[in-house]
């Protein structure tokens, strides 16, 4: 997957995990999956949903990410 896709991705699932924490109903199937596509432990997230200690992983995760200015010319090229 490259960054870009992982960084939509990213911001997918903490849309998701922020909507969980708001305490509104969220899809845990796509959760899931988005996680595991991730590279995260959904089970080790999940038992956290509600906790600020799992969002900040996701956070980061994303934070991390090298989006370079050739890798999101090359996105929106496609």
């Amino acid at each position: 997957m490259n960054q870009v896709n992982k960084a939509i991705l990213l911001l997918v699932v903490i849309e998701t995990m922020l909507e969980a924490l708001h305490h509104i109903e969220v899809d845990q199937t796509e959760l899931v999956d988005s996680l595991v596509m991730l590279g995260f432990d959904p089970i080790n997230i999940l038992y956290e949903t509600n906790t600020i200690r799992s969002f900040q992983q996701v956070c980061r995760a994303f934070a991390e990410l090298d989006l370079t200015d050739e890798a999101l010319s090359a996105f929106s090229q496609e």
